[in-house]
């Protein structure tokens, strides 16, 4: 009887009990996307990136993200104006960002040696690739839960096509799609092991073309449970539009629609600038507030948090909070469209008013618009912009209050 060789790493005591910790791979060149940073791309309100983040933030102690080679200061401003900022600062072992080498495979083992400097030991790690945004947290959940029993584990998928073996021009051999699966992420694995056998790989110069295929060769067998079909990975533009599986995951029907009104005013004082959207209007007096009292802003977010039953600015940016002084309401509206954009919700269109005796505003018009559009991604045409006055009544009539109302439509 045939026996399987000796690992040169010994495997892990199951079942294992340790924390759990992430590695998000987005050191790649995007070379087949175009060149731009796929990551980075916009994608109903917030990056792919973030949207690779999200499942794994309230299951996991701590967070390591690789990024290209001299990308470290921009990856870090761009997670410091993150929606995901205030719930990644509250990760028990930190998050931390660390630049990839010249190949996915060692731009991980750099990535596991960031983990090991985060305090993971005798824990799990979940390796993802960034480039994957469709992930649920089902799916994270349920990877976890079998790499604890079973010391390594990856979602498959099985092939839709026909696969064939070829050697140059000619198909050398007919192959089954019965024993033929696809691998997703993400990949788990016990830490000290993986940690271990990349290491080995890369002095030995085993090259593999994933984790699981290393954990293979050095430790051992590799659970494997049934993936999702709309865990797809974005490789090339076109895989951005539509989201994967999602016309088999719904019926097909009407898409759900909400409204919401947002409505704020605002005194008017000296030595403050006149905020609308994040555009600064040529005025002698500006908006009082805790924040930088962006009155445009404040209606918009109250509308759309009530467009999809998410409260009000209030309960998410409360006054008297050190973190909301002076805050930039255009990064408050990011945060909030992110929100949306997490339950699936997309901004169809915008209506706003602001009532103010002066300066006129019909010049900011179009500037307003633009700001509103790219804060909120999504086209110029589907905002609207209009500048009334009060003519003489009440505190908004006589100059000493600017007012603002909003109206939003959103739909699944």
């Amino acid at each position: 009887m045939s026996t399987s060789p000796a690992k040169s790493i010994a495997a892990p005591s199951l079942p294992l009990d340790g924390r759990v910790f992430a590695l998000i791979t987005a050191a790649g060149s995007s070379t087949r996307f175009g060149g731009q940073k796929k990551e980075l791309e916009q994608l109903e309100g917030c990056t792919v990136l973030e949207r690779a983040i999200e499942p794994f933030i309230e299951t996991c102690s701590g967070i390591v993200v690789t990024c290209p080679p001299g990308a470290r200061a921009e990856f870090e401003a761009f997670f410091a104006q993150s929606a995901l900022s205030p719930a990644i600062a509250r990760l028990e072992r930190g998050f931390a960002i660390v630049e990839g080498g010249s190949t996915r495979q060692d731009s991980v083992l750099l990535g596991l040696r960031a983990l090991k400097e985060l305090g993971c030991d005798r824990d799990i790690v979940l390796i993802h690739d960034g480039a994957r945004p469709w992930i649920s947290a089902d799916l994270v959940r349920t990877t976890i839960e079998q790499t604890r029993m079973h010391g390594a584990c990856l979602p498959l998928a099985p092939l839709v096509e026909t696969p064939k073996i070829v050697e140059g021009q000619v198909v050398h051999t007919h192959s089954s799609r019965a024993h033929v699966m696809t691998a997703q992420t993400p990949q788990a694995f016990s830490f000290p092991e993986i940690l271990a056998a990349h290491e080995l790989a890369a002095r030995e110069g085993y090259v593999a073309t994933d984790d699981a295929m290393i954990w293979d060769h050095y430790v051992g067998p590799v659970f494997w449970i049934e993936g999702e079909r709309r865990n797809r990975k974005i490789t090339y533009r076109e895989d951005l539009f539509g989201s994967p599986g999602m016309s088999e995951a719904r019926p097909a029907a009407a898409p759900t629609v909400r409204t919401g009104i947002g409505y704020d005013i605002h005194p008017l004082i000296a030595d403050r600038p006149l905020l609308l959207a994040g555009v600064q209007i040529e005025s002698d007096r500006g908006e009082a507030g805790y924040s930088d009292g962006d009155v445009l802003w404040h209606a918009l977010i109250d509308a759309l948090l009530g467009a999809a039953a998410l409260g009000d600015i209030g309960t998410h940016f409360p006054p008297g909070k050190p973190e909301w002084k002076n805050a930039d309401s255009t990064a408050l509206a990011r945060k909030v469209a992110a929100m949306l954009h997490r339950q699936d919700w997309h901004i169809v269109n915008i209506d706003c008013t602001v009532i103010l005796e002066k300066p006129r505003l019909g010049p900011y018009r179009e500037q307003i618009c633009s700001a509103i559009a790219r804060a909120l991604n999504i086209p110029q045409g589907s905002v609207s912009f209009k500048a009334k006055t009060k003519e003489g009544f009440d505190a908004v009539g006589r100059g000493e209050a600017i007012e603002a109302h909003a109206i939003v439509l959103i739909a699944r």
